[in-house]
């Protein structure tokens, strides 16, 4: 059970209490001063520190939290605007993450389950073994029962079919079977358990030795649909008054986004955080689904860097919706460490699109924006004017 001291702020201690958190299952510790705060993280040992930063002492109680123990995640939520000045005051003190009250339970809980390396919901993997004639071959664990385990790596899975790489050969024609195993409970999947797709061989092509296979898969069952989409394009929950599309993959000329249309009733929140690539005509697909979806009122969650460098092309990828949080690049030049982090939108706005700066965790040294701010932070201009 992870243990996280907090600031004796109602706010914060409210959204603690949000069904979001409920899985991460927090054992919370409550400071009322800085002195009091210091005296319980040497007491209580906790793996993250979330510190109100308009506490006049805060900035000193992280920096004598980080000096002490520089694994543990420390966060600042601060409530004004935020001058230049003070952001490097902040970035300076060595936290890892600085939020802009007031946020939504959402957004805290995206940030606390990165710093402490839990999984956000809808980023469930999963695991696919592959049988092909009589061998069978696993991306993950050996399978039971004896069965020949063969070098196999998976690519590229959709609800169409699977790219492989398999150490023996194989001939276009031959009869595979895939078998897809989601980690955890895949939200909406009422019978649970592994699915088994059947497919065929559409070519295959030698390369080092080993084989790149093309799989199409033969006609699928309402489940084996469900569960692929749900892994490798969306994932939709109703969450009380407002649903929740959890977007995964590729958007391309291959993209169709119409059988989304019919969730897409109230307030929808997307989470973007597993689009990966974005090409012209997949733009153009996603731009004319957010016309034609009947949508109250929308926002975006945790976006990626391919969908933020689109959207600050494209006006039209967020449409009339906002984006409260986004990955951002950062580097090392010291030791030329690189990362993405999510950001808060109201941080960026607050200081006046001025990225901030973290500690490198691989050397201690300046981790910095890397890209142009006024080109990646093109999507909040309006907002900013």
């Amino acid at each position: 059970m992870p243990k996280v001291l907090v600031s004796n702020n109602n706010e914060l201690l409210r959204h603690f209490t949000a069904p979001p958190f409920q899985r991460l299952g927090l054992q919370i510790v409550v400071a009322k001063t800085g002195d009091e705060a210091r005296s319980l993280f040497l007491k209580e040992e906790p793996q993250l520190v979330l510190l109100d930063a308009d506490a006049a002492d805060s900035l000193d109680v992280a920096r004598t939290i980080k000096h002490q123990n520089p694994a543990v995640r420390v966060i600042l939520v601060a409530s004004a605007r935020l001058s230049g000045d003070q952001m490097r005051d902040i970035s300076a003190c060595g936290c890892d993450e600085l939020l802009i009250a007031p946020m939504t339970a959402d957004e805290l809980h995206d940030v606390i389950a990165i710093q402490l390396g839990e999984t956000r919901p809808g980023s469930e993997g999963f695991r696919i073994s592959i049988t092909l004639g009589a061998k069978r071959g696993a991306s993950a664990a050996p399978p039971n029962g004896g069965a020949v385990v063969i070098d196999a790596t998976v690519s590229n899975l959709s609800i169409d079919g699977v790219r492989l790489l398999v150490a023996e050969p194989v001939t276009e024609g031959q009869l595979v079977e895939v078998t897809v195993t989601p980690d955890g409970d895949t939200e909406g999947d009422t019978e649970g358990g592994p699915v088994v797709i059947k497919g065929t061989a559409v070519w295959a092509q030698p390369r080092d030795g080993k084989t790149v296979v093309g799989i199409a898969f033969a006609s699928l069952d309402d489940r084996a649909r469900s569960v692929l989409a749900k892994l490798t394009q969306w994932q939709v929950k109703k969450d009380g008054d407002r649903t929740r599309v959890v977007l995964r993959g590729d958007f391309t000329e291959a993209t169709r986004f119409d059988e989304l249309l019919p969730a897409m009733v109230g307030r929808v929140v997307f989470d973007t955080a597993q689009v990966t690539y974005m090409n012209s005509l997949g733009v153009r697909a996603w731009c004319e689904f957010l016309r034609q979806a009947r949508i109250q009122g929308y926002e975006f969650h945790a976006c990626s860097v391919p969908f933020i460098l689109q959207a600050s092309m494209v006006r039209d990828v967020v449409g009339r919706g906002t984006v409260t949080s986004f990955f951002a690049p950062f580097h090392c030049i010291s030791c030329d460490h690189q990362e993405e982090r999510l950001i808060q939108s109201a941080a960026i706005l607050a200081a006046n699109l001025e990225p901030p700066v973290f500690k490198c965790p691989s050397c201690g040294g300046a981790l910095e924006f890397d890209d142009l701010p006024e080109r990646y932070f093109a999507f909040l201009q309006d907002d900013n004017d």
